[in-house]
């Protein structure tokens, strides 16, 4: 009887103990006397063996090797008393995931990872200890770089631009330093927690994610061709064409037309409304507004949605790229590719206005940051060297009344005024050309009345331009490196710390503009409106930003795709491996 009862004790301490222990299943606990899967697969696993490999392998001085080195080898991820594959498969699924924020998972060696994983779990390598050993290194290795490399270029960018783009990029960007390894190495065990933490908090970078979703969501890439008219023929408002249902029916994927199955009978001809589409689709590709259909709109419209997919996953690595001096309240913003100028203060709306930039390989404009600390009024131009050689020498070769024309004087390097027609142009040439040229201030000269300056190596500033035409371009890269404003006097404005409408009519009327406010209007008609000094120098600089965005949001909260006039995207999306 005794022995009867000792039995009942003992089924019941055993099914007490089964329940207690599928609660500590649920909870990650395993059992005592349950193997893991990979235990009951290769039942001799040891540890230890893993140990040893990674000391034999791990030998270079890379943040991976030290961490292993300091942690005397022992494994991360590959232990014996691991549940199932739980923590890999965990990393697997956050690999995986890093297409949200743009990236190609096999950047990490995603598919290597889960190829190798999915052999060792079937059991391939049961009679094969070796091999089985080797690989699980492998495994190892492979995982605990993943962590560091996914969640250090969430933190600070995958591409270094000014590596990659030695003759570019001028912005100061914060790059891993020794205390973010220590925090690495400090927490590789939390590691869902570091590539949490990693991952960008900045509101335009959420609004590119979700904009990335929305072109992911298409399941194909195709849709019928448009085609342009031949030469320079454009379609017009209330044309019939075959072609006009197939704009609304592109138009239709990216949302500025409502989605019908009626296109065909409701678009037959390029109605008021549709037009107002295409000038939606314009803007947002940053084009000029028109009111007539050519092959440049048609060629933007049959772009792939690959297109917007790459163009979305290369700037969000751009936004990646954290700048050691973030944009403070007040600050000006250049956006080359998108031809814009933004400029951003507290309390009031954005200045907002087109801008022309540089435009052939060797007069690009340079990504740089500086502050613009002073104002020139009426400035004179002091053309450089080599536009001078490249262009200049050639208009005084050919036209003889070019540089009085102009309102342009020739130098001698010690300042003192030459005679043109004193010299024999047929014994100079670009090359042995001694002679500096200045264009007097006034109407007609190349900057404009009015130029911003900031401290740069490059010479390059901001400034007026009697050529209005061009920023109604395209492309409006045609500059020799400055940038060009639309609007310089609300530029003027902006930079000024107190808006005092009486001192900034004086800068008007010192740039023979009217006067805008009452009171100067007033002081104009009695003739005592003053003039203010050409230099004018700011109490704060201005911060300033010149970037390069194919795809960017204003203060507006809209976001704008660009052409990339630089043809820079190319090299960072085959850096990412999504070229």
């Amino acid at each position: 009887m005794k022995y009867f009862i000792f039995f009942l004790i003992s089924v019941s301490f055993f099914c007490l103990s089964c329940k207690d222990n599928k609660q500590k299943e649920t909870i990650g606990v395993l059992p005592f006397f349950q193997k893991t899967a990979l235990q009951q697969i290769y039942p001799d696993f040891e540890e230890k063996i893993i140990t040893d490999s990674l000391s034999k392998v791990l030998t270079d001085s890379t943040f991976v090797g030290r961490f292993y080195r300091e942690e005397n080898y022992n494994p991360l991820w590959i232990k014996k008393d691991m549940i199932e594959s739980a923590q890999i498969d965990s990393l697997l699924a956050q690999i995986k995931n890093s297409e949200t924020h743009g990236l190609n998972p096999d950047y990490f060696r995603y598919n290597e990872m889960l190829s190798l994983f999915d052999t060792i779990k079937i059991g391939k390598y049961a009679n094969e200890p070796a091999k089985l050993y080797s690989l699980l290194t492998k495994l190892e290795y492979l995982a605990t770089k993943a962590v560091v490399d996914y969640s250090t270029g969430l933190k600070y960018g995958f591409v270094d631009p000014k590596k990659v783009f030695k003759s570019n990029y001028f912005l100061a960007y914060q790059q891993p330093d020794s205390a973010h390894y220590q925090y690495l190495a400090e927490n590789l065990k939390n590691w869902s927690s570091i590539i949490a933490e990693a991952e960008p908090k900045d509101p335009v970078y959420s609004q590119f994610r979700e904009e990335l979703k929305y072109y992911n969501s298409f399941a194909k890439d195709s849709f019928a061709l448009i085609q342009a008219k031949t030469g320079k023929a454009t379609y017009t408002i209330n044309e019939e064409n075959p072609n006009i249902p197939l704009i609304a029916k592109r138009l239709m994927l990216t949302g500025e037309v409502p989605v019908t199955d009626k296109a065909d009978s409701i678009y037959s001809s390029l109605t008021p409304e549709l037009m107002e589409a295409i000038n939606q689709f314009r803007k947002k590709n940053s084009y000029p507004v028109e009111e007539e259909v050519g092959k440049v709109t048609i060629d933007a419209l049959n772009r792939p949605i690959s297109y917007y997919k790459k163009t979305i996953q290369t700037n969000l690595e751009r936004l990646r790229w954290k700048k050691v001096n973030p944009y403070p309240e007040k600050c000006l913003k250049v956006n080359v590719a998108g031809f814009y100028l933004e400029g951003i203060e507290p309390n009031r709306n954005a200045t907002v206005m087109n801008v022309c930039v540089g435009g052939s390989p060797n007069n690009q404009t340079p990504f740089l940051e500086s502050s613009i600390t002073t104002i020139n009024l009426n400035p004179t131009w002091s053309i450089p060297s080599s536009i001078i050689q490249k262009e200049t020498y050639w208009h005084i070769k050919k036209d003889p009344n070019y540089l009085q024309r102009n309102r342009m004087k020739l130098l001698k390097r010690n300042g003192e005024v030459v005679d043109a027609s004193s010299i024999n142009w047929d014994e100079v040439n670009p090359k042995n050309f001694s002679y500096a040229i200045r264009q007097d201030p006034g109407s007609g000269n190349s900057l404009g009345r009015i130029k911003f300056l900031f401290n740069n190596p490059f010479a390059v500033y901001l400034h007026d331009t009697p050529s209005q035409r061009a920023f109604t371009y395209k492309n409006r890269a045609v500059s020799h490196g400055c940038v060009r404003v639309q609007k310089p006097m609300d530029l003027a404005f902006f930079c000024l710390e107190e808006k005092d409408s009486l001192y900034f009519d004086r800068i008007l009327y010192s740039v023979d503009r009217s006067p805008i406010s009452k009171e100067g209007k007033q002081l104009l008609s009695e003739k005592q409106l003053k003039r203010v000094d050409n230099i004018i120098n700011l109490k704060k600089g201005i911060p300033l930003y010149i970037e390069y965005f194919t795809f960017y949001a204003l203060s507006d909260k809209q976001t704008y795709f660009a052409d990339d006039v630089y043809n820079l995207d190319k090299t960072i999306r085959q850096k990412l491996m999504i070229e």
